[in-house]
């Protein structure tokens, strides 16, 4: 058994460069290697893995680093002696091996269930230990911990592992755990290779829409702990109360299946009642007990199939064990009699604290602005369904959960993890899904969350969650998708429409959204604020929002790359005040009602072969004393007036740009502006007033040419 997978190796030599094929001799900067077990985390049709190991691979190759994966030893079988892909044709694979992990700045072992049980893991671990100031990294995928082979666990089980949480990597998602793997590199010292080639270029390479390709069908699959479904006892439920639920749930004592018949049951439920502190610990984890009583599934490896659980305003659904499937269940409160609601805690409208992000003053005209400010309240202490503690690995399939009450409808907290395949949330006057605390994550594939009066789905205080196919919309009053406080969150091919703003990112969260639309958002479409904020877009569209496609505020940072911010009616993309940085790549910025792209308030903008036409006012704005703008190999055309403004102290760098087409010239205005262009053309010549510049750049390397 191997700890690598050579049937890997083209496909990483596609995806890392020309600088991965042969390792070179002597530690290089932003080199990983990545040893693991073929047959655990290997390539799914080569080795039989699960692929865990390409996918880190990936990530990693996306964020600029260049990873050497570890080689079957094909010496050690008696088998035919084939050249490494990686280290060249005349060097056994020990050699090709040793000389490998030298080059690398970090070792990262992917401990599987079966990792150590063959000869390459041994060998690579020895050779890394002994590797002066190598630093190894154990990554967490499966089996237990420590691990219990003797040649691993002397070198690894010290080691603070990589995810730190209870969970391994294959129970839980992968952008989480890479944000962790990142952290200790770079904490280790272990920078991104400084001409790596990057994540757009590393996809292109390798035919993929980005640098990785999003999987979620392992989450709706039984996990290595369920039980087989021949297991299962099969219980029908009939008398219509919640009552009968409770009785027969506190009689199981295996895995059980109660099937409800189609049925909707409804009644009273019990108070919720544990002496054991342990469990009173949890369960305060996501607030007190619902006055009304609680329906309680704190039993492992319970179904609740083909029926309807109503629950009245003041009452529950607590899930606080492993292993839960709803299957075909519709969860839905009563709706709340007519009259004065109950107090509830209204979401911040600052913008600068949890648990929600506040209003926007987003600078197209001088303020918030919009139709309607964020303020509509409801209550964030309880939930409709609550999913706490020992909630690990729970799966919905075709779920509908609909609360009429002004409380969320979903809360998951203290390590919850679930998975919803083609579910619908709704919560007409409360919020939506709340994913809260370090190690809870939500998937949702195919999913509709909607119709809220807070956030369709907010994520905070370090938990995560990743989406595919799935709609985020109508939170009318509040954001669509919310996701601060450090949070991982990732979507691949979503629709972000109808809310307040689109998707709302802050206080360090990071965020990928991948061939998603957010379109018709009353405010923005995307806005990114706060240091340490970072967003990237890949193959999205952002349009006809009521203000900017894209806003980038208050020391935020994204990148867009293949993108397109049309029909917006203010900017295609704004980025404002000091730290603020945004960096485009292939993007298109066409008739929006303002600017396609104003940058101002110190910010910075790095533009490269981005296209912006038909735009109401000026292709690119560049506004204000310490703002900086830089486009290569850009068109700026047929806009509705300027294609360039710098004005105030702004400064621009252009660089084969073409600028065509305009209704009116460049302008260049105000003390300190500064526009230089190398080996552009510009139809029309800028206007310069009040003491602006316009500088003729000669190519690199010579002397340039001050401009009248």
């Amino acid at each position: 058994m191997g700890a690598g997978c050579s049937a890997a190796a083209p496909e990483a030599a596609a995806a890392q460069g020309a600088e991965a094929a042969v390792a070179p001799s002597g530690p290089q900067p932003g080199y990983v290697y990545l040893s693991y077990h073929r047959a655990d985390t290997g390539d799914q049709k080569a080795c039989g893995g699960d692929g865990a190991a390409g996918r880190i691979r990936d990530w990693l190759t996306s964020k600029g680093y260049v990873v050497l994966m570890g080689e079957r030893d094909d010496d050690a079988d008696g088998g035919k002696k084939v050249a490494g892909v990686q280290q060249g044709p005349m060097q056994v694979w020990y050699q090709r091996m040793q000389r490998a992990v030298e080059s690398c700045q970090a070792f990262v072992a992917v401990c599987s269930e079966r990792y150590g049980t063959g000869a390459e893991a041994h060998r690579e671990l020895q050779l890394a230990d002994g590797t002066s100031g190598l630093p190894l990294l154990p990554l967490w995928h499966s089996g237990p911990w420590p691990p219990p082979d003797a040649h691993v666990l002397p070198l690894l089980g010290h080691l603070e592992r990589v995810p730190r949480g209870p969970r391994p990597l294959c129970r839980t998602v992968l952008e989480g755990v890479m944000g962790e793997l990142i952290d200790r590199l770079q904490g280790a010292g272990v920078m991104p290779a400084p001409n790596a080639v990057d994540g757009a270029d590393a996809a292109a390479a390798a035919g993929r829409t980005s640098a990785y390709t999003a999987d979620v069908e392992w989450c709706f699959q039984p996990g290595p702990e369920d039980p087989k479904e021949e297991d299962y006892a099969l219980v029908k439920c009939y008398t219509r109360q919640l009552q009968e639920i409770v009785d027969r749930l506190s009689l199981t004592v295996r895995p059980t299946v109660l099937d409800l018949g189609g049925e909707t049951f409804a009644g009273d439920l019990p108070q919720l009642l544990l002496a054991d502190a342990t469990a009173a610990a949890a369960l305060s984890a996501a607030g007190s007990p619902a006055l009304g009583g609680t329906l309680l599934l704190n039993r492992p490896h319970v179904t609740l199939r083909n029926g309807c659980i109503k629950l009245r305003q003041d009452q529950e659904l607590r899930i606080l064990a492993p292993g839960i499937v709803l299957d075909h269940v519709s969860v839905v409160t009563e709706v709340r009699q007519a009259g004065a609601r109950a107090s509830r805690k209204k979401l911040s409208s600052t913008g600068a604290a949890p648990p929600a992000p506040g209003g926007i003053d987003n600078g197209d005209g001088g303020g918030g602005g919009g139709v309607v400010g964020y303020g509509a309240v409801y209550e964030m202490g309880r939930a409709m369904v609550v999913m706490a503690a020992g909630a690990v690995g729970l799966r919905a399939f075709e779920c509908q959960f609909t609360n009429h009450g002004p409380h969320l409808a979903l809360w998951l907290a203290a390590g919850a993890t679930a998975a919803f395949h083609e579910c619908q949330v709704e919560a007409r006057d409360g919020g939506g899904v709340w994913v809260r605390d370090a190690g809870s994550v939500l998937i949702g594939r195919s999913c509709h969350l909607q119709n809220t009066c807070g956030p369709c789905l907010q994520v905070e205080a370090g938990g995560g969650a990743q989406l595919v196919a799935c709609t985020v919309a109508n939170s009318s009053m509040h954001v669509g998708l919310a996701v601060g406080s450090g949070c991982r969150v990732r979507a691949d091919k979503c629709m972000i429409s109808g809310n307040q703003t689109g998707v709302s990112i802050y206080a360090g969260a990071v965020v990928e959204l991948v061939g998603c639309e957010a379109m018709s958002n009353t405010l923005a479409g995307v806005e990114v604020r706060e240091p340490g904020t970072t967003l990237t877009l890949i193959d999205c569209k952002l349009s006809q929002n009521s203000q900017s496609g894209l806003l980038v505020a208050q020391g935020g940072s994204a990148r867009m790359t293949s993108c397109g911010a049309g029909g917006n009616r203010t900017h295609g993309v704004l980025v404002r005040g000091e730290g603020s940085f945004a960096a485009l790549r292939q993007v298109t910025l066409s008739y929006n009602q303002q600017a396609g792209v104003l940058v101002n308030g110190a910010a910075k903008v790095d533009l490269v072969n981005c296209e912006a036409i038909g735009n109401k006012m000026c292709a690119l704005i560049v506004w204000g004393a310490g703002t900086q703008a830089a486009a290569a190999d850009c068109k700026f055309n047929t806009n509705v007036q300027a294609g360039m403004a710098v004005k105030d102290g702004g400064r621009c760098e252009l660089t084969r740009c073409a600028v065509r087409g305009n209704k009116l010239p460049s302008e260049v205005a105000g003390a300190g502006s500064w526009l230089g262009t190398r080996e552009c053309v510009i139809d029309e010549k800028p206007t310069v007033a009040r003491g602006g510049v316009v500088e003729v750049l000669a190519p690199e390397g010579k002397g340039g040419k001050r401009g009248k």
